[in-house]
């Protein structure tokens, strides 16, 4: 017999967004001392639209950007705590550049521009 999960649910406390996320807990007593419980409950979690809006592309916001600054710590070079940072199309290891090099990542959305009617079939 497989173990009972215990979830939790939310949906974003924007006025009219339905956005919803599920955690699930392995024992009740996870889910009384978890975080999300201390700190999402009464309707205080918000989707990433809306808790972060200014990192969501759509057709008003088409581009977001991101700089990390590769630092020299006691254990090696880290961008941030990351010692490895990749996304679609790149991979950085913190350790092959010097101290203080800068890594900035550029998101950009280009939309279609409408057909016109010559073009249509």
């Amino acid at each position: 017999m497989p173990k009972r999960e215990w979830p939790l649910r939310f949906v974003c406390s924007h006025e009219g967004c339905n956005e919803s996320v599920t955690y699930r807990y392995e024992t009740r007593r996870d889910l009384v001392g978890s975080y999300e419980m201390k700190n999402f409950r009464n309707g205080r979690w918000k989707c990433l639209r809306h808790s972060k809006p200014d990192r969501v592309l759509s057709s008003e916001n088409l581009e977001t950007r991101c700089e990390l600054i590769n630092e020299q710590k006691e254990h090696g070079r880290y961008f941030g705590s990351q010692g490895f940072v990749s996304g679609p199309g790149f991979l950085v290891y913190a350790a092959d550049l010097p101290a203080g090099t800068k890594l900035i990542v550029t998101a950009r959305i280009e939309l279609p521009t409408p057909a016109s009617e010559g073009e249509q079939k």
